[in-house]
């Protein structure tokens, strides 16, 4: 609901993204547009043709690119030819909805942004970049690029040239925003961490029954890990798989849900290992159904080592439905998570495989950790709390008709 006599301002979101396609990424955008919904902002979304429409958000859709449809996370070529698209659509919507504001994500919306700002430059129109990591970190972590190769520092080089285009920028983690101000020599004063957000529905996820665990063919008996996320290596997931192998060889009422896409390297290793009937593999699921998933989980994972630099939304919507979480001991984890976590060195799978059979092995002090993360994240990441952050951060900017 908008606020009444109170003028609407535009702001245009650049997403070059398949939006939406129920992972971290998209779940970011979608809930930051939400958060705004009872402020007085008109928000229109520019994306790609891939993905699909999210009621209640005015989404745009560059030309179809034929070939293209790779809505996991990771490097496509097609994505230059969807990008020279997008910034077509976003140049015509900047014509015919005068936004007042350029709000972009990833490093290929803010070139589009400074671009189209550049052709109405009359217009003088702010940009804000929503970053989620490193562009070099992410290609490195997705094993596009190698650590030491002349094509990354060539890369580094070009991001650097593209954090000065933005007027401020939103890190979803205290570690991307380090990037910007120690790599990239941004002014700190042009930075602000904007926290990712759980909705209410995922506060209300209830524990699941014995019916709900056979439904989805799971024994009644088990202990259930979840993870949730995209099954790549730039995730982590290859550590979660090693856990399942060291798991389950020595528990016999041990389950693994792994809840994400794309499933073929998951698939082959529960083949190879002799693990199909230890997990289950759901594949992608509606973001509006992450809810009944979480509830089945009795604890969760974040495996992620933190190569990239990116925030973990993942780990809001473990702690909104109660699970105790086990990860790395990151920056990151242990800002979100606070004393709620279960920490083990960074890149220990070994611990990390420990640290969930102990927390198993313990129920009453997983209930408490889950409980006391619960509180934290509604306190702290709702909806209504980053709804003000962003109202107050586009207050910043003169709106240009």
């Amino acid at each position: 609901m908008k606020h009444k006599g109170k003028r609407e301002q535009t702001v245009l979101h650049i997403a070059p993204t398949p939006f939406f396609a129920d992972r971290g990424c998209h779940i970011r955008i979608r809930n930051e547009v939400e958060a705004l919904a009872p402020h007085p902002f008109k928000i229109v979304v520019c994306t790609y043709h891939l993905g699909r429409d999210v009621k209640g958000i005015d989404t745009r859709r560059a030309l179809r690119v034929p070939g293209y449809d790779k809505l996991d996370a990771g490097y496509s070529p097609f994505r230059f030819i969807a990008d020279f698209f997008l910034f077509f659509l976003v140049l015509k919507t900047v014509w015919q909805e005068k936004p007042g504001l350029l709000h972009c994500h990833l490093h290929e919306g803010v070139c589009i942004g400074w671009v189209v700002k550049w052709c109405l430059f009359w217009r003088r129109l702010p940009i804000v970049m929503d970053m989620q990591g490193s562009l070099s970190g992410e290609l490195t972590a997705y094993n596009t690029l190698s650590d030491q190769s002349f094509l990354l520092r060539v890369v580094k080089k070009i991001e650097g040239l593209i954090c000065r285009m933005p007027d401020f920028f939103l890190c979803s983690s205290t570690r991307s925003r380090s990037c910007l101000v120690n790599d990239f020599k941004v002014f700190p004063e042009k930075t602000a961490v904007l926290q990712d957000i759980v909705p209410d529905t995922v506060f209300q996820t209830a524990a699941a029954g014995t019916e709900q665990r056979q439904q989805q063919g799971i024994p009644p008996e088990s202990r259930v890990v979840l993870y949730t996320g995209s099954l790549l290596p730039g995730k982590g997931v290859q550590n979660v798989l090693e856990v399942m192998k060291r798991l389950c060889a020595d528990h016999e009422d041990f389950f693994f849900i792994l809840v994400g896409y794309p499933l073929e390297a998951a698939t082959e290793f529960l083949r190879v290992h002799h693990l199909e009937s230890r997990c289950l593999l759901p594949g992608q699921v509606d973001y509006a159904d992450l809810p009944g998933w979480l509830a089945l989980g009795d604890v969760a994972v974040e495996p992620k080592e933190d190569d990239s630099g990116e925030a973990s939304g993942k780990l809001l919507h473990y702690m909104a439905a109660g699970l105790p979480v086990v990860c790395f001991e990151t920056e990151n984890n242990s800002r979100i998570l606070g004393s709620s976590g279960y920490f083990v060195p960074v890149g220990d799978v070994m611990a990390l495989a420990e640290a969930v059979a102990a927390v198993l092995a313990d129920p009453e002090q997983a209930r408490r950790k889950g409980e006391q993360g619960r509180e934290r994240v509604r306190v702290r990441y709702s909806s209504t709390a980053v709804g003000k952050e962003l109202t107050r951060i586009y207050s910043r900017f003169s709106f240009h008709a």
